[in-house]
């Protein structure tokens, strides 16, 4: 995807320079043009926003519940997630030596790029149209959070699921990869036994998918299943 193919996807105005700074990382341009700022003010619009969805999908939840899913929600790990999923990786204004180093691909400088993007969005097209791509492009760790608001990262719930049984921490091992789709197909296993099985766009999408799976094995078990 392009910047100008992201920019009519997402509601931004062509040759956008909000989208512009929002994409540049501080080693291609330092402050005040890299996204810094940016994502300073989207990082509280984005607890604001998560706080809101919550709420109208769970009335009835008190503080805890609901201060535990929206930590879940706009962890790094999550927001660097939607960051791969929109292509962001691909986007990024950094400089050489950050290409040279995989700065493109780390969690906390895509975590921040994408909180950069709700900010900048929010400037340019107003909070209608950041409160929707907040609610699309985290709509799965949403209803995650929505359907058990207690809950904490699904890696750590599995390992914790397992040691309470005796058993080993799990291990990921990656089954397949298809570069020309950015897929990543993990298998979690236990103690040499297949667990679970998970796809996804990056490599924390798929384990998190793959511990899902054994969560819901393991709570949920399907005849002559070896959990």
């Amino acid at each position: 995807m392009t910047q100008q193919e992201f920019a009519e996807r997402w509601g931004f105005a062509p040759g956008s320079v909000l989208l512009t700074q929002a994409l540049t990382h501080r080693s291609a341009a330092p402050h005040p043009h890299s996204n810094e700022r940016l994502e300073f003010f989207g990082d509280a619009l984005l607890n604001l926003y998560v706080a809101r969805l919550l709420m109208e999908a769970l009335p009835d939840a008190a503080e805890g519940p609901l201060t535990l899913a929206r930590a879940s929600v706009v962890d790094r790990e999550t927001q660097a997630d939607a960051a791969h999923a929109l292509g962001i990786p691909e986007l990024l204004r950094i400089d050489a030596g950050g290409q040279k180093m995989g700065l493109s691909q780390q969690t906390r400088l895509l975590s921040g790029a994408y909180e950069a993007l709700v900010g900048a969005l929010y400037l340019e097209a107003g909070e209608p149209s950041a409160l929707a791509f907040v609610e699309a492009t985290l709509k799965e760790p949403l209803q995650a959070v929505i359907q058990n608001p207690a809950t904490k990262h699904p890696k750590s719930r599995l390992q914790e699921a397992l040691q309470a049984q005796g058993r080993k921490k799990p291990e990921y091992r990656t089954s397949a990869t298809q570069l020309d789709a950015i897929t990543v197909s993990i298998e979690v296993l236990c103690e040499g036994l297949v667990l679970g099985q998970g796809t996804g766009r990056a490599l924390r999408a798929a384990e998190k998918a793959a511990a899902l799976s054994a969560l819901a094995h393991l709570t949920d078990p399907q005849p002559g299943s070896i959990l």
